[in-house]
């Protein structure tokens, strides 16, 4: 069983990335905003079912309200194009995300179940 967090996506989007085999990969990256304004870095990967219909959505989900579960973490040391020096960044795992005011739409996931990875 994972976190629950829920709050307001600030962006997000679906991103080409080299594996470390090479391969490439689509990985979902938003950035959720809770209630207090923390932040948090979350990533779904296409391992997760749900994946495929997260990808259709992601980009039209800024400022909509989000409810995900938190199945893992990653902490890793993140450096910046801009020059800044390199800073700790935790990216978070997600799954089950569901947006409340997209259930209506036909490109809305409709993910319901365990968490899963």
């Amino acid at each position: 069983m994972g976190m629950t967090l829920t709050g307001t996506v600030k962006n997000g989007g679906a991103y080409k990335v080299k594996g470390k085999d090479n391969s490439e990969k689509i990985m979902i990256s938003f950035n959720v905003a809770d209630e207090l304004g923390n932040t948090y870095s979350c990533q779904m990967w296409p391992d997760n079912p749900e994946h495929a219909n997260l990808v259709q959505v992601i980009g039209q989900a800024r400022y909509q309200p989000v409810q995900l579960v938190v199945v893992g973490y990653t902490v890793r040391m993140r450096d910046f194009k801009d020059g800044r020096p390199s800073a700790p960044q935790a990216n978070f795992i997600v799954s089950n995300v569901q947006f409340p005011n997209l259930q209506n739409t036909a490109a809305a996931p409709q993910m319901n179940g365990a968490a899963g990875r």
